[in-house]
């Protein structure tokens, strides 16, 4: 292992390698993974382990989507200590303990976490959109995710996530070892950038499970693009919550699961 002791998003190990029967050292960046505990308003809710970096962005997008808060300015006081991994927010929006205890450990990659009220709250109104995407605009909007992530290139470790305006090619990207991390961290910068909902793809390079459809109803989006494919309760939620679902884009070929008439061949 490198001996500088700070984080970044990868770190340098010594490694041994193995090919056509020749074993040699090599030095290579590999994912880097911390536990990060969010405490609001002395409580302790969640340790996540998760990649250290847009931290700000994770907690407010974390805290949104499970519910926790209902827009940026609830949160008074944002504290992150980078050396205990130990995020302290103050928020003057009422949090029930109640909602505290009731947890749901998702499938996630990272340990991922949600709270019961805000899978109950989501599947009560489904979203309504005049959106519809042309084919040929999700193909280049996903090649140009696959392409953005040096760390995914080093490191083979990390997933990508990221949103598309109307099925224009997107200008940011975020990496995070957890997808539902990922997503929560784009979500958490358009609440601090204030973009709103309207006409946004959800865009994401691993498995699309329930998780991550909760999280993109809890924030308005109504079309989620992965490579990957999605789940059978994902498809039943989706239907239920008017959320078109994309899976499987691969080159020029991909599947709609829900919704496909916001689908332009």
């Amino acid at each position: 292992m490198s001996s500088n002791l700070e984080f970044g998003t990868s770190i340098i190990y010594n490694i041994t390698r193995h090919d056509n029967g020749r074993a040699f050292g090599e030095k290579v960046p590999v994912a880097s993974e911390v536990p990060c505990t969010f405490v609001v308003n002395d409580a302790e809710i969640a340790t996540m382990m998760c990649s250290p970096s847009h931290l700000k962005e994770f907690t407010y997008g974390f805290l949104y989507t499970s519910g926790l808060i209902q827009s940026v300015g609830d949160i008074t006081i944002y504290e992150c200590n980078e050396i205990k991994w130990r995020i302290d927010v103050k928020t003057d929006h009422f949090i029930d303990p109640a909602d505290l205890g009731k947890r749901v450990y998702t499938s996630g990659c990272g340990k991922g976490v949600m709270y019961t009220s805000i899978i109950e709250l989501s599947s009560r109104y489904p979203l309504t959109t005049n959106l519809k995407v042309r084919s040929q605009d999700l193909i280049k909007s996903m090649k140009w995710l696959q392409s953005s992530s040096d760390l995914h290139r080093t490191t083979g470790g990390v997933h990508t996530a990221t949103v598309s305006f109307g099925g224009a090619l997107p200008d940011f990207s975020i990496d995070d070892i957890g997808r539902h991390n990922a997503v929560d961290k784009v979500i958490g910068k358009l609440l601090l950038d204030k973009t709103k909902a309207t006409d946004l793809l959800l865009m994401v390079t691993g498995r699309i499970s329930s998780e991550i459809l909760y999280k993109a109803k809890q924030f308005g989006i109504p079309i989620i693009v992965s490579r990957g494919a999605p789940t059978h309760q994902t498809i039943i939620l989706a239907r239920q919550m008017g959320i078109t679902i994309v899976g499987f884009v691969r080159g020029s070929n991909f599947a709609v699961y829900t919704f496909p008439e916001r689908i332009m061949a």
